[in-house]
């Protein structure tokens, strides 16, 4: 037996956040709206930027392909330095970036600048997401983190419905540059704003009260049975005052594995929807272009309704007892199950309008996953680690987005893109990859039980 080096029994706070944690909640939410519309700038300013530059397909290709060849490195390198850095400072220089990245572009636009500018974006917003998660988080009880989570991540699903309309709008009236404009505006004013409003948050965590101290199995790395009112709902009171643990225990463990493979399959999804699913619905369901733009914000329409739902449906039941057991691994297994299910009908459903209907379903449901993995990781990871843990984590889950438009361009170009086989075929592919995402969380994810292993390793390791 061997006695934890804090304290197992230690019970989450439930004091509830103060306004100003709403509002940095809030500020963080528009860094990743305008996060979203960096990213989708490029893509709905193609046709009329490639006609201006004379940019060829090959060349566009290669300047869209660009923005990713630093975001993962970057992630994680940021993180670690934000382990020990304030993120408040982080976040405001990758604000400022944003902005200035788009200042040659406006100005100096040529097949060039655009690589070298769009590089440089991408490495400035690999570690956005789980800064902003990071941060959003240390305002807030560990029983009080879901909904903040969910609606941090609510940015890019809000970025599809607010931010496409919009550049499209100026895109269409006063050109292409105009777009880049916008959004060196928009990163310039969320700047100046964060400097004057933003904080560094303290991580609320736990209170510990002495006669709940309990030993731990050294085989097993759970606490022993204590009494059913102080036993442990959720992992983050056994790492709140833990020192650093080895970064394998963390990534390694059975809650670590199964949230980086149900990350995975999610941004699998993610990276089709944005890739070829406007295709799809152009094509082989013959909605035509302008149609099938239009109706691909569903599935992003019912996602900005589901993340956050999620998010409070999580917090109300662990406010009420409930274990993070059920309301984080619980929910989002049953929400990626449904994707799958979705996913796997959209080979055999028939007509136009059910289509639609399952395919909205398919590419939302499983979303709430983004959200839900960040704060699992969290629940188990010591405060000092978080920002490099989350950062490894969008890393990592990434590059799904990497793999799976190449992929399905393979699959879809065997048959043409106007048939409906080679898109069945990547719906089954990804169909099938829910169905394992979601068995691995079932199976594998322990988040307290993981947090006390995590903690006894943090202690040894002093």
């Amino acid at each position: 037996m061997t006695t934890l080096p804090t304290h197992p029994g230690v019970r989450p706070t439930t004091e509830k956040p103060s306004a100003r944690a709403w509002v940095i909640t809030g500020l963080l939410v528009v860094f990743m709206l305008i996060n979203f519309g960096d990213k989708a700038v490029l893509g709905l300013a193609a046709d009329p930027m490639m006609a201006d530059l004379g940019m060829s397909a090959s060349e566009y290709g290669l300047v869209s392909s660009s923005f990713y060849a630093l975001f993962s490195i970057s992630a994680i390198v940021v993180g670690f330095i934000a382990n020990k850095r304030s993120n408040k400072r982080i976040l405001l220089i990758m604000g400022i970036v944003w902005a200035l990245t788009q200042l040659p572009v406006v100005f100096f636009a040529s097949v060039a600048t655009l690589l070298v500018s769009r590089t440089v974006l991408g490495a400035a917003e690999g570690p956005a997401n789980p800064l902003s998660v990071n941060a959003a988080q240390k305002w807030f009880p560990d029983t009080r983190r879901n909904l903040p989570t969910s609606l941090v991540n609510l940015g890019a699903a809000l970025g599809v419905v607010v931010m496409a309309p919009l550049l499209s709008y100026f895109i269409d009236n006063h050109g292409w540059r105009s777009a880049f404009f916008v959004m060196m505006v928009l990163g310039i004013i969320w700047s100046v704003v964060w400097a004057v409003v933003g904080r560094d948050g303290r991580t609320a965590s736990a209170t510990v009260e002495a006669s709940e101290v309990s030993d731990v199995t050294e085989a097993g790395a759970a606490p022993e049975p204590v009494a059913p009112a102080t036993a442990p709902r959720t992992g983050d009171a056994l790492v709140a005052r833990a020192g650093r643990a080895p970064y394998r225990a963390i990534f390694l463990s059975g809650t670590g594995l199964s949230v980086f493979a149900a990350g995975f399959v999610v941004y699998w999804a993610l990276a089709l929807l944005v890739a070829w699913v406007p295709l799809y619905l152009s094509k082989p369901l013959e909605l035509g272009t302008a149609k099938g733009g239009t109706l691909v914000v569903l599935p992003w329409l019912v996602g900005a309704i589901v993340i956050p739902l999620q998010g409070f449906i999580s917090d109300r039941m662990m406010q009420r007892g409930g274990s993070s057991l059920v309301a984080r691994v619980g929910v989002s297994a049953v929400c990626i199950l449904a994707s799958g299910i979705c996913m796997l009908m959209l080979t055999v459903v028939p007509g136009t309008a059910p289509q639609l209907a399952v395919l909205t379903f398919a590419f939302s449901l499983g979303c709430v996953q983004l959200g839900i993995g960040m704060t699992l990781m969290a629940e188990i990871t010591p405060p000092m680690q978080r920002a490099a843990v989350l950062a490894t984590l969008t890393a990592v889950t990434g590059l799904a987005g990497v793999i799976a438009p190449a992929l399905a361009g393979r699959l879809i170009d065997a048959h043409g893109t106007a048939s409906a086989t080679g898109y069945h075929q990547v719906f089954l592919i990804t169909g099938v990859l829910f169905l394992i995402g979601c068995a691995c969380l079932t199976l594998f994810a322990r988040p307290v039980r993981d947090a006390a292993r995590v903690a006894r390793l943090a202690g040894a390791a002093r």
